[in-house]
């Protein structure tokens, strides 16, 4: 198994980054890896317009993106290309702020023995749990879910080397934050799970160093046209993959 973690950390997060080792100091062998994160306050417009496009985001997303969101969209772009550059199998994908809710190994060992294809395994949500449409048992008490709708944040996942490839083939240049991009998954053809119990969470002391207090210009008709859209995009693949039964008994899971 070719596998590594990379944790996302700005350089001036010391803090941040010293938690995020804590996380992990019960399990010293695992390999890990510190991937600078992405400044979007102090990168230049050209650094920033290598992967970001301006003109797709005033077509298509309702609001300008703010410098962090630019950031941490790019930050993650660089973990797949890493996942592409050392040929991993896999990777857990972590920014700074993750909480470890589980035996992090047994977890590597389970994915690892997965025979279904996939691209990215989300391991944590923000807040609102979201309804499962298909759930399949695996070891160690883990399920692997398939979501009705993709859960926001990126604090952790999982994301195969085929996985890396697709992302960095259609998920660039972007013109929205990275989680919302992620839940059109099925337009990407990224084959996007979760896991349950949700092994990771957010750890919410820190201050956030992507959003902020200040509220952005929002084209209202925009935005209530792409949620429009995502619902029946989203509506007519999961009756599609799963069925009208799956679709119908889609219920969230308590955990």
């Amino acid at each position: 198994m070719n596998f590594k973690i990379f944790i996302i950390n700005l350089d001036r997060s010391v803090e941040r980054y010293q938690h995020a080792v804590a996380q992990l100091a019960a399990w010293p062998d695992l390999p890990v890896e510190r991937l600078s994160a992405a400044d979007g306050s102090r990168m230049s417009e050209e650094e920033l317009n290598q992967y970001y496009s301006l003109t797709l985001n005033q077509q298509h997303y309702h609001k300008l993106l703010k410098p962090g969101e630019k950031g941490c969209y790019i930050s993650h772009i660089r973990c797949w290309q890493q996942i592409v550059a050392q040929q991993l199998d896999f990777a857990l994908i972590l920014e700074d702020d993750f909480v470890v809710q589980c035996d992090l190994p047994a977890l590597v060992n389970e994915i690892s023995q997965l025979k279904e294809q996939w691209h990215y395994i989300k391991l944590a949500m923000p807040n609102k749990a979201q309804p499962v449409i298909q759930r399949k048992a695996l070891g160690a008490g883990f399920s692997l879910v398939h979501y009705k709708k993709h859960p926001v944040s990126t604090v952790a996942q999982f994301v195969s080397l085929a996985g890396a490839q697709l992302l960095l083939d259609k998920a660039v240049p972007f013109y929205r934050p990275v989680d919302v991009m992620l839940q059109y998954h099925f337009a990407l053809g990224i084959k996007a799970l979760g896991i349950s119990p949700q092994p990771f969470c957010p750890e919410h002391s820190f201050d956030s160093n992507i959003y902020t207090r200040d509220k952005a210009d929002k084209k209202q008709w925009l935005f209530f046209k792409n949620r429009l859209s995502y619902f029946f995009q989203s509506q007519f693949f999961n009756l599609k993959t799963y069925g009208l039964k799956s679709f119908l008994k889609a219920r969230k899971l308590s955990e």
